[in-house]
C-alpha cells in the first residue's frame, strides 16, 4: 500500500508544480513589455586629450599611418594624400577641423577610411581607442553654453561610466569653412 500513496504525493507534486508554471506564465503575461533601449555602435578615438565618437556604419576601417604626401595648394585641413592598397586616399587632419593645432604623427596615430559626402576619405585621428555599444539613453545634447554656430557638428555627448565621448556628425565637420 505504501507505493499508491507516493503516487498520490507524486501527482500532487506535479499539479502544484504546473500550478507554479501556470503563475508564472500569467505574470509575464501581464507585465507590460518594454522594448530594449536602442543601441549606439560607435568607435571611439582621441584627439589632443579629448574623446570622440563616430557611428561605426560611417567608418570602412582602420588603417595604421604610413606615408602622407602633402598637396601643393591644399586647403589648410587636408594633410595630404596616401596609398591604401592602390588607391589614392585623401587625408583631412580632424584637429586642424576642429580647430586644434596640427598633429605630429606618432605609433598610435591612425586613419579612420570614411565616406562622407559620398567620398570615400581618411581622417587623421590621435588614436582609436575602441568599437562599443552604447544605449541611447547615454547620449544627451551638449549643453547650449557650449554650442555655437561652428558647433553644429556636436549632436550629443555620450556618458559612458565616468568618460564623456563628443559625438561627431561628419556630414557638418568637414563642411566647416576654413576661415577660423
Amino acid at each position: 500500500m505504501p507505493p499508491k500513496r507516493s503516487s498520490a504525493r507524486a501527482t500532487a507534486g506535479r499539479e502544484s508544480l504546473l500550478a507554479f508554471a501556470d503563475e508564472v506564465a500569467r505574470q509575464q503575461a501581464s507585465a507590460p513589455v518594454q522594448a530594449p533601449d536602442p543601441e549606439l555602435h560607435l568607435v571611439t578615438f582621441r584627439i589632443d586629450r579629448e574623446s570622440f565618437a563616430v557611428p561605426i556604419d560611417r567608418v570602412r576601417e582602420v588603417v595604421r599611418v604610413t606615408e602622407i604626401t602633402r598637396v601643393p595648394e591644399a586647403p589648410i585641413h587636408i594633410r595630404g594624400v596616401t596609398n591604401l592598397r592602390g588607391r589614392v586616399l585623401p587625408v583631412v587632419e580632424l584637429r586642424t577641423r576642429l580647430g586644434l593645432p596640427p598633429a605630429e604623427i606618432t605609433p598610435a596615430s591612425r586613419i579612420l577610411v570614411v565616406e562622407v559626402h559620398g567620398r570615400v576619405l581618411g581622417l587623421l585621428v590621435d588614436q582609436v581607442s575602441r568599437v562599443m555599444k552604447v544605449p541611447s539613453s547615454c547620449v544627451v545634447p551638449p549643453p547650449p553654453e557650449v554650442l555655437a554656430e561652428r558647433t553644429d557638428y556636436i549632436p550629443g555627448v555620450a556618458r559612458v561610466g565616468e568618460n564623456l565621448f563628443i559625438l561627431l556628425d561628419l556630414d557638418r565637420v568637414l563642411l566647416l569653412s576654413d576661415v577660423r
